[in-house]
């Protein structure tokens, strides 16, 4: 179920680590790439090859009465040699009642040098606990330079653990690549391979992270042991060619960026140094949430959240929320600030480049500003082709361009994917009583009528940035006129405001 790939040997090519149901071994799928390409005959063919070395590496029969979910490779010690992790837990029931499913045992398989994996979990109570595991993530969470452990555990909930073991220098490197240059849409550099030199020894990182319904953050981590720097590294990314980035200090967090050719050193990672500063940044954090979810005080959630930011420049929720805050209390400029920041520290967000995306189209004073509204919510669509938030709002910004072909193009995407866009079906009957189509025009009001559900009740004009009912009212260039539609089937009265709207734009 769990799938880790990772460099376990230092021989410079990717190996596989596969978990596997009850009785049967994990498999470690040693890759003969380098092996193979040393003595490849010119003008024949290179076969990819792996060979299952889990057995003789200890990794084999240990696991037979186990069932591994999330799994990944980490260098815990940073001495240069990835260590495994193995989240067990079993889908066979006890037998007590009622029934549940029987715990196991998480694996921490320290790699002695290439040699041999030992289990280590046995000297943690904390892994030696059973539970029914699933998940596992791998993040540095208090940025002191080492990856934490995060397990997400049936019926329980999550289970955090700090790493203490690194003693080892280290190197963290996030990757920025070109959006629309490569074909990873993330711009978080995916499927790109970084590779660099410690002495003699070649290391070599992939972005990935990935297992059992996980996701690990996007940094790739380097155990340097002794040594002070990274040498030679050098990063091919998924659609260029290899790119130099020279050798880089150790017990730093660096940013390479596709076609800069340039380091930059990213001072503490996530802006916290010390337990102290951690304990006040979620304080401070989590009164801003209480602020905006319980009390319904944005002002002083906005306060909150900047002196959060001030801690730890770089926390998505923390901007975001700050953002929505600025544009429901009507600062639409600042919000578009804080979400602009937002978009060049995270640039796979959905999220910052949709959120931008809605407020410059709301904030349009020129066909620029819309054009521009809508580059970021197609990069936002780009990134998560499934959120149909993004789609309905390039259907407006269709309207607003006199462009109805277009707009009802999207729009019909965004319906067909989410029977319940009630916007969506509103602005596609406008679009059909535009064209003369009156009786399409009421089928798509009724089914907004429908989409709206059966308890849904007027509630009268919606201005710009009102949360009196909810705090993640979706605001968008024209939503006002369907929330404020009072379910007329009429489409000539359903229509009149919005229709008198666009004609004096």
């Amino acid at each position: 179920m769990g799938l880790a790939t990772g460099d376990w040997n230092r021989d410079g090519d990717e190996d596989l680590f596969v978990t596997h149901w009850i009785a049967q071994e994990n498999a470690l799928y040693d890759s003969r790439l380098v092996e193979l390409e040393r003595n490849r005959v010119e003008g024949q063919p290179l076969q990819l090859s792996f060979s299952d070395q889990a057995a003789r590496l200890g990794l084999g029969q240990i696991a037979l009465h186990s069932i591994g979910w999330g799994t990944g490779f980490v260098d815990l010690d940073a001495d240069g040699w990835l260590d495994l992790l193995v989240i067990n837990g079993s889908t066979l029931e006890t037998d007590e009642v009622p029934k549940g499913l029987k715990t196991q045992s998480a694996m921490l398989l320290w790699n002695q040098q290439g040699e041999y994996f030992h289990d280590l979990a046995p000297l943690s109570e904390l892994l030696a606990t059973p539970h029914v595991g699933r998940g596992l993530a791998l993040s540095d969470f208090d940025a002191d330079g080492d990856l934490d452990i995060l397990m997400v555990h049936l019926y329980e909930g999550v289970q955090l653990l700090r790493n203490d073991m690194q003693s080892g220098n280290w190197l963290q490197i996030r990757l920025r690549s070109q959006a629309g240059e490569t074909a990873d849409t993330t711009g978080l550099g995916d499927g790109s391979t970084v590779t660099a030199r410690v002495g003699e020894v070649l290391l070599r990182r992939s972005m990935t992270g990935a297992s059992y319904l996980s996701q690990s953050s996007r940094v790739l981590h380097f155990g340097l042991g002794e040594s002070g720097a990274l040498e030679d590294v050098e990063v091919r990314w998924l659609g260029g060619e290899p790119e130099s980035f020279g050798s880089l200090e150790a017990n730093s967090v660096w940013e390479l960026t596709e076609g800069s050719g340039e380091p930059r050193r990213v001072l503490a990672a996530a802006g916290l140094t010390d337990r102290e500063q951690v304990l006040e940044f979620w304080n401070l954090q989590r009164a801003g949430m209480d602020a905006v979810k319980i009390e319904g005080d944005l002002p002083k959630a906005i306060g909150l959240f900047r002196q959060a930011l001030a801690l730890d420049p770089q926390h998505e929720d923390s901007r975001y929320y700050l953002a929505n805050c600025l544009a429901a209390e009507g600062d639409l400029s600042e919000a578009l600030v804080e979400l602009d920041t937002m978009r060049r520290l995270s640039p796979g967000s959905h999220r910052a480049h949709k959120q931008w995306g809605v407020l410059r189209a709301m904030t349009a004073e020129t066909e620029a500003d819309l054009e521009a509204a809508g580059r970021a919510l197609e990069r936002a669509l780009e990134i998560n082709q499934e959120a149909t938030g993004s789609l309905l709002v390039l259907g407006e910004i269709a309207l607003m361009q006199e462009d109805r072909a277009l707009a009802d193009d999207r729009l019909a995407r965004a319906t067909r994917t989410n029977p319940k866009a009630v916007g969506g079906f509103f602005l596609r009957g406008y679009v059909a009583w535009k064209n003369g189509e009156s009786a399409d025009a009421g089928r798509y009001l009724e089914a907004a009528q429908a989409a709206r559900g059966p308890e849904w009740k007027p509630e009268g004009t919606v201005a710009e940035g009102d949360v009196d009912g909810r705090m993640h009212r979706e605001v968008t260039p024209l939503s006002l006129y369907w929330e404020s539609w009072d379910g007329t089937p009429d489409p000539q009265t359903a229509f009149a405001d919005l229709d008198s709207y666009l004609a004096s734009r």
